[in-house]
């Protein structure tokens, strides 16, 4: 058996991404009144939360789209292109704040809400670019089906 990283990414973010699932789950259940009513103030407290749950809705679809390129890439037995390797780093940095965030390890997730806007922002940029990346490593890997050939 010989030792093919292909399928070793793909078990490794499938779980990461279960991981990131229940985090994310356990997370929303445990802050669900600081969400409804922040602590330290509407207007400032509330734009923040909204930043951050951009930042989850833009980490989920991100890791979706690698999970694809990876099954795509060992479907077709091809070899990982640049554009996917700079498209799983970026997004694996977003991703780590976001981890960062919803671990909820030694208050961190109280310290960076309280951070401001600053971080959130660039991890929803750093996660734009990441999934941008990710789609276009899609498409490009993707074989060109025509339905004429599908169908008879």
């Amino acid at each position: 058996m010989s030792f093919d990283l292909r399928h070793w990414l793909l078990i490794f973010v499938s779980a990461m991404l279960l991981v990131t699932i229940e985090l994310t789950e356990d997370y929303l259940e445990r802050s669900w009144p600081r969400v409804r009513r922040p602590a330290d103030g509407w207007a400032a407290s509330e734009g923040v939360r909204q930043l951050w749950a951009v930042v989850g809705v833009l980490v989920f679809p991100g890791i979706i789209l690698l999970l694809l390129n990876l099954a795509v890439l060992i479907w077709r037995d091809l070899p990982l292109a640049p554009v996917l390797v700079l498209g799983a780093l970026v997004l694996g940095f977003g991703w780590a704040g976001y981890l960062l965030l919803i671990s909820q390890v030694g208050g961190l997730d109280d310290y960076l809400e309280g951070i401001g806007v600053t971080l959130p922002l660039a991890l929803i940029a750093m996660l734009l670019v990441g999934d941008l990346l990710l789609l276009i490593a899609f498409f490009s890997s993707v074989p060109d089906v025509s339905l004429r050939r599908l169908l008879p």
